[in-house]
């Protein structure tokens, strides 16, 4: 038998819930759940606290920051839509940074970051992320902590609701996406916080220390047209067709358009993993004419595998299923 599999005490999963959504000890943050009312409890942060808001009696929210350090980070997308999440973990994952997206318990999705056990400088966590969001051109998405440093003995800063309130998870809310199929929830939310990969401070500051290097040295090589060098650094950075195909979702050709949204994805810099979760995150938004069924994982995985196989210098601007949503200015158009 997989011990990993094997389900969690309850002192077990209360010792794995402090080890990732641990802040301040004296005050926490709360809401009704029938009226949105949000308040604030000045008592101390026991295991019943915990034990409440996992069986749904009362949330729990959370204070990050203690002095100038955090032990977790959350960027905060406040939209029903995979995509600015999905970038932001890839983006990430460019930097050896691992990164978790939650559903949250209304609208849209809280990405996490979770640091040493000691936790990490709060201004370093918060640089990392916030260069992060600018390279996906998001810079104005909200970032927990919200602060660099308490202001004194009274200053708690700002809480964020943690994960796993009981009453939401059995609708999907509150709960971790599976890394496959990020529309999903994850089938073992325990296992997946036990064994959460941890980024240390040394690596914050070699990413920071990157960020400082001369503009000269981190000018990026030229590339073909294909890169997309010229689009809107959102949206992983892809053209304008990739970037309504993977917003709107298309109606014909949905593995012509696949193999074509991976290609970019591929030239964009993903890592071919990424490109999966994302497109299969892309195929929910698809609604094919003529009752047709929506293209599989399995078709998916396939098509991604096969631009990934490969080197190609085309874009597909020709292919039928592209061509709807060509932009006339697009730099790969003039390029042929």
């Amino acid at each position: 038998m997989d011990d990993s599999r094997t389900p969690k005490t309850t002192q077990e999963k209360l010792a794995i819930f402090r080890a990732c959504f641990s802040g301040l000890t004296h005050v926490y943050g709360t809401y009704n759940p029938l009226t949105g009312q949000v308040r604030q409890v000045k008592e101390p942060v026991t295991d019943q606290v915990i034990l409440r808001h996992l069986k749904g009696i009362q949330p729990y929210g959370v204070y990050l920051l203690v002095e100038d350090r955090t032990r977790a980070l959350a960027v905060d997308f406040d939209q029903e839509d995979l995509t600015p999440p999905m970038e932001f973990l890839a983006a990430a994952k460019n930097h050896g940074l691992a990164t978790y997206i939650e559903r949250s318990k209304s609208k849209g999705y809280h990405v996490w970051m979770f640091f040493e056990e000691a936790g990490v400088l709060a201004a370093k966590a918060r640089r990392v992320a916030l260069h992060i969001l600018h390279q996906i051109g998001m810079p104005g998405t909200e970032v927990f902590p919200k602060q660099d440093r308490l202001g004194g003995p009274d200053s708690y800063g700002n809480f964020i609701n943690a994960p796993l309130f009981g009453a939401l998870v059995p609708r999907g809310r509150t709960v971790f996406v599976a890394e496959a199929n990020p529309s999903e929830p994850c089938p073992d939310q325990w296992e997946l916080l036990a064994s959460v990969q941890r980024v240390s401070e040394s690596l914050l500051d070699a990413i920071l220390a990157s960020l400082e290097e001369p503009r000269v040295r981190r000018t990026p090589p030229r590339q073909e047209p294909s890169s997309g060098a010229q689009a809107n650094p959102g949206t992983f950075g892809l053209p304008p067709c990739a970037r309504r195909m993977l917003t709107e979702g298309v109606s014909e050709g949905q593995r012509v358009a696949c193999f074509h949204l991976a290609l970019q994805l591929r030239k964009a810099g993903l890592p071919q993993d990424i490109a999966i979760a994302s497109l299969r995150a892309w195929a929910l938004k698809n609604r094919p004419n003529g009752n047709r069924r929506i293209i599989t994982p399995e078709e998916i995985a396939g098509q991604t595998r096969s631009a990934y196989g490969r080197t190609y210098r085309g874009c597909g601007c020709e292919a039928p299923p592209v061509m709807p949503f060509c932009d006339p200015l697009c730099p790969l158009r003039r390029h042929g």
